[in-house]
């Protein structure tokens, strides 16, 4: 899994950057080395690096959390659980959101008798 990785694009590209060193400027801790490495596989972000990249861009900072522990999973038995709870969050969101849904559609029909 490339989550680090693909984050530092996503940022990029939030930012209108064209190359990584533009990255490297906003984040703290973040320099070329470490960077090659996210690019290899061999390193992930840091949680605060995280933090502060879906921070700056108005992302769920608690699911890059989740994205980034299951990125730094050092087995399969770990991955599969993170996935897991990733998909229990999910299934919960989606319930809230069918529950507030459900529970304003009477006041809308109302309106239209």
């Amino acid at each position: 899994m490339a989550f680090s990785s693909d984050l530092i694009d996503k940022y990029k590209s939030f930012k209108g950057y064209t190359q990584d060193k533009q990255v490297l400027s906003d984040v703290e801790n973040l320099h070329q080395g470490n960077l090659s490495k996210i690019r290899k596989g061999e390193r992930h972000l840091t949680a605060n690096q995280v933090i502060f990249i879906a921070e700056n861009m108005s992302i769920d900072v608690k699911e890059a959390l989740l994205q980034l522990a299951l990125e730094k999973s050092k087995s399969k038995e770990e991955s599969k659980i993170w996935n897991e709870v990733i998909k229990k969050i999910s299934a919960a969101c989606a319930i809230v959101g069918l529950c507030i849904g459900l529970a304003a559609e009477p006041e809308s029909q109302e309106a239209f008798n």
